[in-house]
């Protein structure tokens, strides 16, 4: 998420870049322009913030899946953008692909295999 977060800053500071290199291009003040026409600029950085949303949704919908998935096991997730995954920590602290995770057992675990059999 914090790549996603980077790519909005660095939008928001393109837009800004480019209305003070236009007003000092057009040699106007920069307080005129931005009072005259704030609804464009509002325009444009929604813009720019919508089109960085469309490029990222597929990582955006899969962080989310991760979150709600490691909420759903009580463990520990994040989202690998560059690996695309999701991954759970172990109980050494190290993270690992979701979908190759065992039940990570702890020493007073049991499983339930042994209390359909006791019966």
């Amino acid at each position: 998420m914090w790549l996603f977060w980077l790519y909005e800053i660095l939008g928001l500071i393109g837009v800004i870049v480019v209305v003070i290199l236009f007003c000092r291009w057009r040699k106007i003040s920069l307080w005129a322009f931005i009072k005259r026409n704030y609804k464009w600029i509002a325009l444009a950085i929604a813009s720019v913030w919508l089109l960085i949303v469309i490029l990222c949704w597929h990582h955006l919908f899969d962080a989310t899946y991760c979150y709600f998935r490691g909420k759903s096991m009580k463990a520990n997730t994040k989202y690998s953008i560059f690996l695309g995954e999701c991954q759970i920590e172990t109980p050494n602290g190290s993270y690992i692909p979701i979908e190759k995770s065992r039940a990570f057992l702890n020493d007073n675990h049991r499983d339930d295999a042994d209390d359909f059999f006791s019966n």
